[in-house]
């Protein structure tokens, strides 16, 4: 039986429409860089999910799974976060937050 691999993201300074985040693999006794992922909600991003029928809550449940998807590409493999998750999605919060208002 594989093991699932624990995982920590670490965001970096966020911009006005994307936020770079570092992957650690901190399943073993020592933290590896395992790399680097940018997700983008800039207007044109969020238009996309809107056109296709996304709501606020469904727009985050997309990013969430979006970044689960792209660094289990990069790792091979499953994985659980054990730190990060949620400063990441309080950013994408902030700033798609506002395209949904009044909508």
């Amino acid at each position: 039986m594989r093991r699932l691999h624990k995982i920590k993201l670490m965001p970096d300074k966020p911009f006005y429409n994307s936020c770079d985040i570092t992957v650690y693999d901190v399943t073993g006794e020592k933290e590896k860089k395992r790399c680097k992922i940018t997700v983008e909600y800039a207007e044109v991003d969020v238009r996309q999910l809107k056109e296709q029928g996304k709501g606020y809550q469904a727009a985050m449940e997309h990013y969430k799974d979006w970044i689960y998807k792209v660094v289990k590409h990069y790792i091979a493999d499953d994985w659980e976060c054990q730190e990060g998750l949620e400063p990441i999605m309080e950013i994408i919060s902030d700033h798609i937050k506002s395209y949904f208002e009044g909508a």
